[in-house]
C-alpha cells in the first residue's frame, strides 16, 4: 500500500511539473484518489487577468500624428514630432516650417522647426552659445532643461517662460517655450536645428499638449531627450 502510495504522489507531481512547463498558469489542476486506481488529474480553465493593453510602439500619444520635415539640401535632415489636429503649416522653405493654431495672430499657438548653419567649433559650442542668449530678458527663465550628446552632435532641450520684453513672446505677454536646440554635422557642415513650441502662459491646455509632444521630437530618427517636467 505505501508503495502505491508514493507511485500515485509521483505521478501527480510530474503531471503538475509538466503543466507548469508548458506554461499553463492559468489552469487549475485537480486530483481526485480512489481506492483502485491511479491518481486521476483534471484540469480545468480559469478565468485570468485581462491583458493589459500594450502601450504604442510608435511613441506617439493617443489623439497626435506623427509630422515629418526635412530641412532642405543645405541642410540634410529630417524632423519629425507629434502632433495633434487642429495644427496649420502656415509658412515654410526649405529650411524652416511654421506650424499655427488658433483664430487670432494675437495669440496663435506656434510650432517653429529650422535649420541654420553654424560657425562654431563644434555642435556643443553650438549649444552653449543659443543657451547664453536665449531666456536672458527680464521676466524669463528656464524652468527645467537638459543636455547631452547625439550620435551626430549635441542637445539642449528645455521649457521655460519668455518675459514680455523677448522678441518671441506672444503679443508682449508672458510666453510659454517647449523646445530643442541642437548643434549637428550634416555632409560634414555644421548646423543649428531648432525645435521650438509657444503658447501664452495663461494656456495651461497647450502647455499640457507640449509636455506631450517634446518627447517625440526625432532628428533623423534618433530621440532627442526632453527634460522632467516640474
Amino acid at each position: 500500500m505505501r508503495h502505491a502510495a508514493k507511485v500515485r504522489t509521483v505521478a501527480a507531481g510530474a503531471a503538475l511539473l509538466g503543466l507548469v512547463l508548458s506554461g499553463c498558469s492559468a489552469l487549475q489542476i485537480r486530483t481526485a484518489e480512489r481506492n483502485s486506481g491511479p491518481v486521476r488529474v483534471a484540469v480545468q480553465e480559469s478565468a485570468g487577468e485581462s491583458p493589459t493593453t500594450a502601450p504604442p510602439e510608435d511613441g506617439i500619444p493617443d489623439g497626435m500624428k506623427e509630422v515629418s520635415v526635412n530641412l532642405g539640401a543645405e541642410c540634410p535632415v529630417d524632423v519629425s514630432l507629434a502632433m495633434a489636429d487642429g495644427w496649420s503649416q502656415s509658412s515654410s522653405t526649405a529650411e524652416f516650417h511654421s506650424f499655427s493654431r488658433g483664430t487670432s495672430v494675437a495669440d496663435n499657438d506656434v510650432v517653429l522647426i529650422s535649420c541654420t548653419q553654424a560657425y562654431d567649433e563644434s555642435p556643443q559650442s553650438v549649444v552653449e552659445a543659443k543657451k547664453k542668449f536665449s531666456f536672458s530678458k527680464k521676466g524669463s527663465s528656464v524652468v527645467s532643461e537638459r543636455t547631452g550628446g547625439l550620435a551626430a552632435g549635441y542637445y539642449w532641450s528645455f521649457h521655460g517662460v519668455l518675459g514680455p520684453s523677448e522678441i518671441f513672446a506672444i503679443d508682449q505677454k508672458p510666453t510659454l517655450m517647449y523646445g530643442a536646440r541642437i548643434g549637428y554635422r550634416a555632409n560634414g557642415r555644421l548646423v543649428e536645428i531648432g525645435v521650438e513650441m509657444r503658447a501664452l502662459e495663461s494656456d495651461t491646455a497647450a502647455a499640457k499638449e507640449f509636455e506631450k509632444m517634446l518627447p517625440t521630437v526625432t532628428i533623423d530618427e534618433a530621440e532627442v531627450p526632453a527634460p522632467r517636467f516640474k
